[in-house]
């Protein structure tokens, strides 16, 4: 019985390993950036949806905060108040704003050129769209 593990199996085990790691590795990547681009989405829904109900018992909206909650840390909103960017590598992916123009409508812009995050978005199936408020 052996004592223990030849060189030849040790520089096996790792060459095998390796091996395993360049498949798993930008798997893993990519399923991250599909996980942040469907939280996105779910954001973009969450918000366009708030901003609707808001404007339909309101009549109005001057701030989009006043409708919804965002992640200040991930959305930021511009001077008027009423555009949410969400912006990665210092590029805007996704811009949702409220244009007070008549008729009053929620404009959603994506970018599925800006970053890979942004690319995921499109192939998800997130479009832009503009949204007449009632």
């Amino acid at each position: 019985m052996r004592d223990a593990w030849t060189l030849i199996e040790l520089i096996f085990v790792i060459v095998v390993i390796g091996v395993l790691t360049s498949f798993a590795l930008p798997k893993f990547n990519d399923t991250r950036e599909y996980a942040t681009a469907n939280s996105i989405k779910q954001d973009i829904g969450s918000i366009s949806r708030a901003v609707q109900s808001y404007y339909l018992i309101k009549g109005d909206i001057d701030d989009i905060s006043d409708a919804t909650s965002f992640n200040d840390s991930l959305w930021t909103k511009d001077g008027s108040g009423l555009k949410l960017d969400y912006v990665i590598s210092g590029s805007s992916c996704v811009s949702i704003e409220v244009d007070k123009s008549n008729p009053v409508s929620l404009v959603v812009d994506i970018d599925g050129s800006s970053h890979a995050i942004c690319q995921k978005l499109v192939e998800l199936g997130v479009k832009s769209s503009t949204e007449e408020l009632y």
